[in-house]
C-alpha cells in the first residue's frame, strides 16, 4: 500500500484560503481556543452519541453523531475544505448535482451490471490517512492534523460527522483514477456513491472477472480480477464479501436502490409498502397506525413525516406527474391535509384546463375556442368575438360555471383577440408559446371544440405543416388536419406542446387549414 502523503495522488497547485495558512488562522475561524482544542484532541470519543439505525436488510448501522459544538466546527471545516476538491465525473455520492438517482442514470439500459460495496467504509479511513491527504493538498502538517482530530474518532472518520463524506471523497480520488482506467479498459461504465462501486455494460463484463463471468446473483469478491482487487486494497478498502452482485440480461438490475432495466423505477416493494402504510392510516387512523408501525418497524418519527419523505423519495424517481405517485400522493393529501405534497398536472390535464369554450354572445348560438398563453392571457380569434367585444366562456367540466369576458386587445387583419376576464387562476393553466418557427412537415396538434355539444371534451387532431403562407402581410400556417368550424380560436402546438399558432379558419367547405403564426400575436400584443 501506498503511503498515506500519496494516498491522494501527486502533489497539485491548490489555492488554499487564508484560514488554512496556518494553525493560528485555522484556530481563529474556527473560534477555537487552545485548551478546547486540547480536551478535544484527547476526550473525543465522549463528544459522540452512538446508536443503530435499522437497515432495510433487517441490520444495523452504526452511526457515531457528534455533539452540537463539535459539529459546529467539522460543519465549518467542511465549507472550506470542499472547494479544494475536484470531483472526477464517476462520482455522485456527497458533491453538488449529483444523487442516488443521477449514479443509477449513469447505467440506465446497461445488459450486465456489477454491484460492489465496501467494507466499513468510513471507520476504515484512518487518521493518518487524513493528515496525509490535507498534505498532499498544501496544507501544513500541524494544519492538517488540527483538522483531523476535530473530524475523527478512534481512529477512522465517524459516519455521522457533516466532514467525513468530503474527506471521504478526497480520499478515494486516486481510486477514482485508478477505476476509471480499469473500466475503459474493460470497456464498461464505473460510478461510486459513497461505498456503493458499480460497473455496467451492454457485453458481458468479462473483463472483471478472473474467469468466466458467475451465474446472475450474488457472488464471492475472491472471482474478480486479481488487478480490480488490486486497486482496492492499493487504496485500503476491502469488498464486503456479502454484497457482490451480478446481474445480467435477464436479471432485475438495480443500481443503489433503483432499478435500471429499462426506465429508471422504484423497487415494487417500495411501492406496495408505502400503499400498505397508507391503507393502514385510511383504516386504523393516524395515531394506531402510527403505534402499529412503530412496533412493527421501529423508530420515533410520525408517520405522516415519514410517509411525506418516503411520497417526496418516489416523486424525485418517478416525476410529479407520475400516474403511481399522483395516485399515491393524492391518498396522503387526503389523509394528511397539512402535510400535503403538491402534485403537478400531466399534459393532458394541462391541455384540458388551458382551452376552453366560447359559446352564444348576443344571442348568436356561435361557438369558439379560447386558450390560456403564459406571459399574454387569454387568447382567441378576432371572428369569435361580438361585434362588441363581449364573449362569454365556460369549461366543459363546469357548464354551469359561467364568467363575461371582454376584448382587451383585437385585430380583425389579424384574426386575434385577447381577452380580459375574472376567471380564478386555479381554474386554469396556461401553455408556453414556441420560440422556434415552424418548417413544413413538423408534427403539430390542433385542440379545440368543434360543434361542441353537453357531455363532449376537448378535441386533439394531429397532423403536419404542409405550407406557410403569407397572405396580406399576415404569416399564417397550413396544416394537414380538418380544423372544423368551433375550433376557432383555439391553440396549434408543436410536438413538445408549444403554442405556435391560433387556429383561424379550416373545415371540409375550405380549401385549406389556417392558423395564424404565434409570432404575429407576439410582434402584435403590447
Amino acid at each position: 500500500m501506498l503511503s498515506a502523503a500519496h494516498a491522494f495522488g501527486p502533489p497539485r497547485p491548490v489555492r488554499l484560503p487564508p484560514e488554512l495558512a496556518d494553525e493560528a488562522s485555522l484556530m481563529k475561524h474556527l473560534g477555537l481556543g487552545a485548551a478546547e482544542a486540547k480536551k478535544i484532541r484527547y476526550y473525543r470519543s465522549k463528544m459522540y452519541r452512538t446508536f443503530d439505525i435499522r437497515k432495510k436488510s433487517g441490520k444495523a448501522r452504526v452511526i457515531n453523531a457528534p455533539d452540537r459544538r463539535l459539529k459546529i466546527l467539522q460543519r465549518k471545516i467542511c465549507d472550506l475544505i470542499t472547494p479544494l476538491y475536484r470531483r472526477r465525473n464517476p462520482v455522485h455520492g456527497f458533491v453538488a448535482d449529483r444523487s442516488v438517482k443521477t449514479n443509477a442514470q449513469s447505467h440506465l439500459g446497461g445488459k450486465f451490471i456489477v454491484n460492489l460495496d465496501l467494507k466499513d467504509f468510513f471507520p476504515s479511513i484512518s487518521e493518518r490517512r487524513i493528515v496525509g491527504v490535507l498534505m498532499a493538498l498544501g496544507l501544513k502538517r500541524d494544519v492538517a492534523e488540527r483538522l483531523s482530530s476535530i473530524c475523527c474518532v478512534d481512529n477512522g472518520l465517524p459516519q455521522g460527522a457533516p466532514s467525513s463524506p468530503i474527506l471521504s471523497n478526497m480520499i478515494c480520488f486516486r481510486m477514482d483514477k485508478q477505476l476509471m482506467a480499469f473500466a475503459k479498459s474493460a470497456r464498461c461504465i464505473y460510478t461510486r456513491y459513497a461505498d456503493d462501486i458499480t460497473f455496467s455494460s451492454y457485453r458481458p463484463l468479462t473483463g472483471l472477472f478472473e474467469s468466466v463471468p458467475p451465474p446472475s446473483g450474488s457472488f464471492p469478491p475472491e472471482l474478480l480480477s486479481s488487478e480490480l482487487l488490486g486497486i482496492f486494497g492499493s487504496n485500503g478498502f476491502t469488498i464486503h464479501p456479502d454484497k457482490a452482485h451480478y446481474a445480467d440480461r435477464n436479471s432485475r438490475r438495480t443500481v443503489t436502490g433503483l432499478r435500471v432495466n429499462e426506465n429508471l423505477n422504484v423497487d415494487r416493494r417500495f411501492v406496495r409498502n408505502l400503499r400498505a402504510a397508507l391503507y393502514s392510516v385510511e383504516k386504523l387512523g393516524e395515531k394506531p397506525a402510527e403505534t402499529k408501525f412503530h412496533a412493527d418497524h421501529g423508530g420515533r418519527a410520525p408517520i405522516g413525516r415519514h410517509l411525506q419523505g418516503k411520497l417526496a423519495w418516489l416523486g424525485h424517481i418517478k416525476g410529479p406527474a407520475d400516474p403511481v405517485f399522483r395516485s399515491i400522493a393524492s391518498r396522503f393529501n387526503a389523509a394528511f391535509p397539512s402535510l400535503a405534497l403538491k402534485i403537478l398536472p400531466t399534459q393532458l390535464e394541462i391541455r384540458e384546463r388551458t382551452v376552453w369554450l366560447i359559446e352564444h354572445w348576443e344571442g348568436t348560438g356561435a361557438q369558439g375556442t379560447a386558450f390560456f398563453l403564459t406571459g399574454v392571457g387569454l387568447v382567441t380569434a378576432d371572428h369569435c368575438v361580438s361585434p362588441s367585444g363581449a364573449v362569454e366562456m365556460y369549461h366543459p367540466s363546469k357548464p354551469s360555471n359561467r364568467f363575461a369576458a371582454m376584448a382587451k386587445h383585437r385585430s380583425s387583419d389579424r384574426d386575434l383577440a385577447v381577452l380580459d376576464h375574472a376567471i380564478p387562476p386555479n381554474e386554469f393553466y396556461e401553455l408556453d408559446a414556441s420560440n422556434v418557427g415552424s418548417v413544413t412537415g413538423d408534427a403539430t396538434v390542433a385542440i379545440g371544440y368543434p360543434g361542441f355539444g353537453p357531455g363532449d371534451k376537448v378535441n386533439v387532431r394531429s397532423g403536419n405543416v404542409t405550407s406557410l403562407p403569407t397572405k396580406s402581410g399576415i404569416q399564417k400556417i397550413e396544416v394537414q388536419q380538418t380544423l372544423t368550424p368551433g375550433m376557432s380560436g383555439g391553440p396549434l402546438l408543436n410536438s413538445i406542446g408549444q403554442v405556435i399558432g391560433v387556429i383561424h379558419k379550416g373545415g371540409a367547405e375550405e380549401e385549406r387549414q389556417l392558423a395564424i403564426d404565434i409570432s404575429v400575436l407576439q410582434k402584435w400584443v403590447p
